[in-house]
């Protein structure tokens, strides 16, 4: 039996930041991020993961996932419409990150987003951050369970007008098509790196 859960309590947090370190170890955007090609790449990406859920709890925002017999299988993390991050949690996260990973990690995470950020829609909108099922349990529908969710938050959010997201995975842009989301950019935002930006707006069947 599976169930969706919040996830905001330290155990609950270490769980989701294996879910998220092991869905995301292949990832181009995370391997060029965490910098793959230098040693101790599998603990700067924990680090990452561990100081970004960190910052998302801090604020108050969706993070939640899908629990199996209690074991976190597949996670999400959400920004809602109008979120204010608090400078207290970014220079928190700046600090762990910067500490645990290097200040290159800092400056490609802050790159990356600075080169998205002029493509998300004027009008509030629920943002992906991320969401990840753990290999183990990767093609049995845990990611669109998550994302019917998601889908649903934002129709009853009453500032959203849809959901915005970037994958970097191109096998990953035709489930998003059939779920009623549209292509609005395709850049190159690092050396090899490509990402595929994308918006579901409300009331899509």
């Amino acid at each position: 039996m599976t169930t969706i859960e919040p996830i905001d309590l330290p155990d609950a947090v270490k769980a989701a930041m294996a879910v998220f370190r092991d869905a995301f170890r292949d990832d181009p955007g995370m391997v060029y991020i965490c910098q793959r090609e230098h040693g101790g790449y599998e603990q700067r990406l924990t680090t990452w993961f561990g100081a970004t859920l960190h910052l998302q709890i801090a604020n108050h925002q969706p993070v939640f996932g899908i629990q199996q017999d209690g074991e976190y299988i597949a996670c999400a993390m959400l920004t809602l419409p109008n979120a204010r991050l608090s400078l207290p949690s970014l220079l928190r996260w700046l600090s762990a990150v910067a500490s645990g990973t290097g200040v290159r990690t800092v400056w490609r995470t802050l790159s990356h987003l600075q080169r998205i950020g002029p493509y998300q829609p004027q009008m509030p909108h629920v943002r992906l951050e991320f969401i990840a099922v753990a290999p183990a349990h990767q093609g049995k529908g845990h990611a669109r369970r998550l994302l019917d969710d998601i889908h649903q938050l934002s129709e009853s959010h009453a500032e959203s007008s849809g959901v915005w997201l970037e994958t970097v995975n191109p096998a990953n842009v035709p489930l998003y098509l059939r779920l009623g989301y549209g292509l609005t950019q395709h850049l190159s935002v690092a050396h090899s790196v490509e990402t595929w930006i994308m918006f579901r707006p409300n009331s899509v069947v």
